[in-house]
């Protein structure tokens, strides 16, 4: 599965929060690090504040009003997949890309049905 622009920018962003640790960032400093215009990255700065991954503190630089980014503990967290989930045979598939679109589909699938039948899943 490919990623949107709009997905690697909130990672970029999400990055630069996380590096610049408990002092936090300038919401400003960012739109320069990562060449995007502010009205987009608000919303993007915006949805990863609502997941609750970074906080947004309001801030007077040179008399304006800008945001102060740091991120927050579950910005940290590393998931993991259970093992049960490791062994799924879609996610090292060489055509995932392709999966439900006329040629492969998992109701048709020979790997996914043997993973299935295997131990009585």
């Amino acid at each position: 599965m490919t990623e949107t622009v709009s997905e690697i920018v909130e990672k970029e962003i999400l990055d630069i929060v996380k590096n610049a640790g408990d002092k936090g960032i300038l919401q400003r400093e960012i739109w320069g690090k990562i060449k995007i215009d502010s009205r987009r990255g608000i919303k993007i700065i915006k949805r990863l504040e609502k997941r609750g991954l970074l906080t947004r503190e309001e801030y007077m630089y040179k008399g304006r009003k800008t945001y102060l980014l740091k991120p927050t503990s579950k910005a940290f967290k590393k998931v993991r997949l259970s093992e049960f989930l490791e062994d799924i045979p879609c996610f090292f598939c060489p055509y995932l890309y392709k999966c439900g679109s006329g040629e492969f589909h998992p109701a048709h699938c020979k790997l996914l049905d043997k993973w299935l039948y295997k131990e009585g899943r």
